[in-house]
């Protein structure tokens, strides 16, 4: 349980510390697109206030979304894959 708290701990500081440089991106370079910077806030915020929550179902959170991003890598992986034979059998045939 020791374990669980302390990464929802990390995710509530990176959520908050996350929003915070969103906002001092936005006044001090004028960027566009800081609101993909505040998105990613507000999940890691969601993450790390699930386990205070429910603590009992917390404890499977992280497992879960291991899980399911390390899916989602694999299947990028294979995408740029294939991409990338592509392109070499295509400059191969030229």
């Amino acid at each position: 349980m020791a374990l669980l708290y302390l990464i929802a701990a990390w995710a509530l500081v990176t959520g908050i510390l996350s929003i915070v440089t969103a906002f001092q991106l936005r006044k001090e370079t004028r960027i566009e697109g800081e609101w993909l910077l505040i998105l990613g806030g507000h999940a890691s915020l969601l993450f790390g206030l699930f386990p205070f929550a429910y603590p009992s179902a917390g404890a499977l959170s992280p497992i879960w979304l291991i899980g399911t991003c390390a899916s989602i890598f694999g299947m990028l992986q294979m995408v740029l894959a294939f991409n990338e034979r592509d392109l070499i059998s295509e400059r191969g045939a030229e």
